[in-house]
């Protein structure tokens, strides 16, 4: 590699060394190297550019007695190499026009970091040195510092990226340096939001956007993990800049992360993505009444869920729907909640049972219910007949309006239930709960008889149905046997 050192006599550039071999000898060597800066007279006289020249001020005649080398090391390793040696010849000063010495033709920088852009010029007298920036006179303050060597523009900014012009001049002529400056940007990458809480079941979207490179390679991580496009993760966006996460479960929390690679450049970001149990929850709810008709009566569901559950009401297992003599109307508090009423201005017999309020959202349902009772004559409103799978549980409901009365039983075959374990009748709300039903024993006509005066009651029947559970073929059973005798 080879090494140009300029010299200058009286404050001016006369010289430009040349390379001399190694077999020259009768003189000794003089190393210059950042160590003999802390000596004062080459502090003084001696100046080593970023860019590895050495400039040599008021020269004097025994600077032309020494060999000059250039010694690099390397940063991390330590390792030192050490270029040819070079001679300095020492003239008298003569008239002459700008001659280019040093200059650049591009120079890439980061933004924030320093850059120098050499100009340097050959002539006597001294020439003069102007820049230009986009063909703009430059004014060299600030930011901007005309050195001994060149400019030298302090914390970069992409603005400065343009056409640097450096114009040389004296009384016999001009020369000048004409280059190109492009200031980029940090590759940054940052995610948004920057804090997210969500729950159990719900949508998460995250969107990671680039400073610095416009043609990036962008990676998701969850947890240290690599994160690819799957049943329930999206990835979209020009540069795969958006992560869509539906249905989050609670193994999904974690630090995601982006991470951008471009060319030898990296940079992440992380953000915490915490899910709470968002599945909906009743903070308070009506209570069991009991109302004179044309009474108003309104009922209240309050409920927290992330996200917000959708609250729907039923009477008697039947959907409420909004208009006739109901009305519905839903609120959302300042903590988040969700306020859902019912309301009924003139309230008859027939509104009167048992009321539930669902609230449902992606992390899970819940539901409320309790009974309002009308004044007025008990009855029964008709039930549909009930087909139960054998070996599960069924439930048998007994809608009454009407009020006062005085009790409610349940019969199968003029039996009164419950004549096993396997039947638990509940007289309060009429439901009657048959476990692991079998057909031998369950299947057949059920009676729901309400006294509605010690000497008068009222009655509806239905008919349950046991069907067998049809899970697989006879292959299959079979093969289910047998593999169960083998363990």
């Amino acid at each position: 590699m080879m090494w140009f050192v300029w010299a200058d006599i009286a404050g001016t550039l006369i010289q430009e060394l040349r390379d001399v071999q190694a077999k020259i000898t009768g003189h000794s060597e003089h190393i210059v190297s950042c160590a003999d800066m802390k000596e004062k007279r080459l502090r003084s006289r001696f100046l080593i550019t970023s860019t590895g020249a050495l400039y040599i001020k008021d020269v004097q005649n025994e600077d032309g007695l020494y060999n000059y080398r250039c010694i690099t090391r390397h940063r991390y390793t330590g390792e030192t190499r050490q270029s040819n040696s070079a001679r300095l010849f020492v003239s008298d000063p003569a008239n002459s026009a700008p001659s280019i010495l040093d200059g650049f033709d591009h120079r890439k920088a980061m933004a924030g970091q320093r850059v120098e852009l050499p100009c340097k010029a050959l002539g006597h007298p001294e020439p003069d040195y102007r820049w230009l920036k986009d063909n703009m006179p430059l004014e060299l303050s600030g930011r901007f510092q005309k050195t001994v060597t060149g400019l030298l523009i302090e914390h970069t900014r992409p603005s400065d990226s343009g056409s640097y012009v450096c114009e040389v001049s004296n009384r016999y002529g001009t020369a000048k340096v004409i280059g190109h400056l492009y200031v980029k940007q940090p590759l940054k990458a940052t995610i948004s939001p920057r804090k997210v809480k969500s729950s159990v079941g719900s949508q998460v979207s995250l969107s990671c956007s680039v400073t610095g490179s416009e043609d990036q390679e962008l990676s998701w991580y969850r947890n240290g993990e690599i994160l690819n496009p799957g049943k329930n993760v999206r990835i979209t966006g020009i540069n795969h800049e958006n992560l869509i996460m539906d249905h989050m479960v609670r193994s999904d929390g974690g630090a995601y992360q982006c991470f951008v690679r471009k060319d030898k450049l990296s940079a992440q970001d992380y953000v915490q993505v915490v899910l709470e149990d968002g599945t909906p929850k009743i903070i308070s709810a009506f209570s069991e009444k009991v109302v004179s008709p044309a009474e108003p009566v309104s009922l209240m569901c309050n409920v927290k869920g992330t996200p917000l559950p959708t609250i729907t009401w039923t009477l008697d297992d039947d959907p409420i729907l909004k208009g006739g003599g109901h009305r519905i109307s839903q609120m959302i508090t300042s903590e988040g909640n969700v306020v859902s009423y019912l309301n009924i201005s003139s309230s008859q017999v027939r509104d009167g049972g048992v009321y539930r309020c669902t609230a449902n959202n992606s992390a899970g349902v819940v539901l409320y219910q309790a009974r309002i009772n009308v004044r007025g004559p008990a009855s029964i409103r008709p039930m549909k007949n009930i087909t139960a799978i054998a070996g599960r549980d069924t439930y048998i409901h007994c809608r009454v309006i009407g009020y006062p009365y005085y009790s409610i039983k349940w019969y199968k075959n003029s039996n009164l239930l419950p004549f096993n374990h396997r039947q638990v009748a509940f007289e309060n709300n009429g439901t009657l709960k048959l476990s692991d039903v079998q057909k031998e024993v369950d299947e057949g006509e059920y009676t729901c008889n309400v006294l509605v005066q010690p000497q008068l009651s009222t009655s509806q029947s239905v008919h349950v149905t046991v069907k067998e559970a049809v899970c697989c073929s006879a292959y299959h059973r079979k093969k289910k046997h047998v593999i169960g005798l083998v363990i």
